[in-house]
């Protein structure tokens, strides 16, 4: 029966070709779609031959399509940073739900991803973009933000990567890198100052006065006057170990008559302190307590600055050296309590200017506790009352910086300063660089003025959320208008042994399958995983020209399917005419 077989082998052909002229209509209409992959329609023949006879059968022909998920598309540029594109091997894992169900996960090269409403992004089939939420040192973090590394085969911890919830940031100021030329004909005493600007961990900006005194030939020492609204100011060496520290008190409005202000002074290495009360007083007192309190004669009409040169008239006569504080003249060993400096309404008090008239009595710690109804002080914790927290005393002997014989700095003995605010922030640590030992990189001193040459700090002020950037390894990190950034999100790419065996689905996403083999999650650009491009669209694989001459060939084979079935027919009547 071969003029049957003849019929049944072109009905194969009609049926393959019309097949494969499908395909190439999907690829025509698919030439513009972000991502797609040409699908071309392959042949094979279909034989039903029968071992043991001579006699030829006719089968066919069958055919298989043939997805090209492995060839990569041509990038086109876009303005949208979360258009993004693999360069290599690997697709990007989505979801049809917002929320990440865990049937709905798919993979797709359709990388047109755009924010939704609530932020979420999403390509144009309406498939979310996952990802791994990490810190801000780009780790992957879990729901409790603690580092971990994803398993790469399964979907857990991904989320859906959403833009909407990241609020403005503000960054404190850890570092501070400074350059200067100290001058070497300044003579002993000479004192230059530089204010920097730095950033507390609420964006806040605060104002902090680094001041350069000459103590010897080749050395100079560091002091730097804290902040207003901060209460104390701490500079270490780089072993940890204080190197001078300084306690601030801002007075704001006058005192009323009974004001006290209390001070905890310790001399003692046992750690016993000795307790001064001063009192103010509207009125000029003789004597020098009044009612147990040493008297600070302070009038209204002078304003908040004559009461604190009245204090500090009283700080420095205070001889504590022993439990029985006495106002009045240097005794022999008497410590004394002194400021550092005054500056309006301001007293700074330091370890630099504690002193003891023999040199016997060491300061230990100090703390200071402001009990007034009306006096306001602008860096209060709470109504009515006001502490420094002990600040140690303990001066360091050693010159902050020392020059060789040539200007280039031989020795630096201060690395940090922590500071203490009193306004919610986190206390601010700052990391100093002034250079390198036995290069001039930072500070030096030579026979010329003094002048910064350069400031660098980090931190920085309040900023909102402006947008978005994304690196080739697929670190989604977020930007600020105050110029911060921070990374929030990583977006993985899936391979597969076998991307060409992956089902497609509508919404040019695929599906793992037995053919594919499994999925394996990697970090953009590392093993056989492309990279991510930002703002950039993967165009479809199609060939146009290809199509329509692929097209022809398909027609022309079908209309010759057609015509053996026409000519087995004709065949088969002429069969027919035989018997009449």
């Amino acid at each position: 029966m071969s003029l049957y077989g003849a019929m049944f082998s072109g009905v194969s052909g009609l049926k393959a070709n019309s097949q494969a002229l499908g395909a190439i209509a999907d690829n025509i209409t698919n030439v513009n779609t972000i991502g797609y992959k040409a699908t071309e329609v392959r042949f094979q023949t279909l034989v039903t031959a029968q071992a043991g006879t001579n006699n030829y059968n006719p089968g066919g022909v069958q055919q298989r399509p043939y997805a090209s998920n492995n060839v990569q598309g041509l990038f086109q540029s876009s303005v949208n940073a979360t258009d993004l594109g693999v360069s290599g091997d690997g697709f990007f894992v989505v979801n049809a739900s917002q929320t990440g169900t865990s049937d709905g996960y798919r993979f797709t090269r359709a990388g047109a991803f755009s924010a939704d409403k609530s932020g979420y992004l999403k390509n144009t089939a309406g498939y979310y973009l996952q990802g791994y939420k990490t810190n801000i040192s780009g780790e992957t973090v879990d729901s409790d933000n603690v580092a971990y590394s994803p398993d790469p085969t399964v979907f857990t911890g991904l989320e859906t990567i959403r833009l909407n919830n990241i609020g403005g940031t503000a960054d404190a100021t850890e570092n501070i890198t400074f350059g200067a030329n100290l001058n070497a004909e300044d003579a002993i005493a000479t004192t230059s100052n530089t204010t920097i600007q730095v950033y507390d961990s609420l964006g806040v900006a605060h104002n902090v006065q680094m001041t350069w005194e000459k103590t010897a030939n080749n050395q100079w020492d560091l002091s730097v006057e804290p902040p207003s609204g901060a209460a104390t100011a701490v500079l270490k060496n780089s072993t940890g170990s204080i190197y001078r520290s300084v306690g601030r008190l801002d007075i704001t409005s006058v005192p009323t008559d009974g004001d006290t202000i209390t001070v905890k002074f310790d001399t003692s290495s046992s750690g016993a302190a000795t307790t001064v009360s001063f009192e103010f007083c509207e009125t000029s007192h003789a004597a020098t307590q009044n009612g147990g309190n040493f008297a600070v004669s302070c009038s209204s009409v002078g304003g908040a600055s004559a009461a604190v040169t009245a204090l500090v008239n009283a700080l420095n006569l205070a001889d504590v050296s022993s439990g029985a504080a006495t106002l009045g003249a240097s005794t022999t060993g008497a410590a004394r309590f002194k400021t550092n400096s005054i500056s309006n309404t301001r007293i700074d008090i330091s370890n630099n200017v504690v002193v003891s008239s023999a040199g016997a009595a060491d300061a230990k710690a100090f703390d200071l506790t402001i009990n007034a109804s009306g006096l306001s002080v602008a860096n209060q914790s709470e109504a009515g009352a006001f502490a420094i927290p002990d600040l140690d005393l303990d001066a360091s002997s050693t010159a902050g910086i020392i020059f060789d014989g040539s200007g280039i700095p031989s020795v630096y003995n201060v690395d940090d300063i922590s500071i203490d605010l009193n306004n919610g922030s986190a206390d601010l640590g700052i990391d100093f660089n002034f250079g390198t030992v036995g290069q001039a990189d930072g500070l030096t001193q030579f026979a010329s003025a003094y002048n910064p040459t350069f400031i660098d700090t980090d931190g920085a002020a309040f900023g909102m959320f402006s947008g978005v950037t994304i690196s080739e390894d697929g670190l989604v990190t977020a930007l600020f208008e105050n110029g911060d950034i921070r990374p929030i999100f990583r977006v993985p790419v899936a391979t597969f042994p076998n991307p060409n065996g992956l089902g497609i689905n509508t919404g040019n996403v695929y599906n793992q399958t037995d053919y594919s083999g499994l999925f394996f999650m990697k970090t953009a650009g590392t093993g056989s995983a492309g990279s991510v491009q930002s703002s950039v669209l993967e165009s479809s694989t199609v060939d146009i020209a290809a199509e329509f001459t692929t097209m022809i060939t398909t027609q022309r084979a079908y209309s010759a399917s057609a015509k053996i079935i026409s000519t087995a027919d004709d065949m088969l009547s002429e069969l027919m005419r035989m018997k009449r």
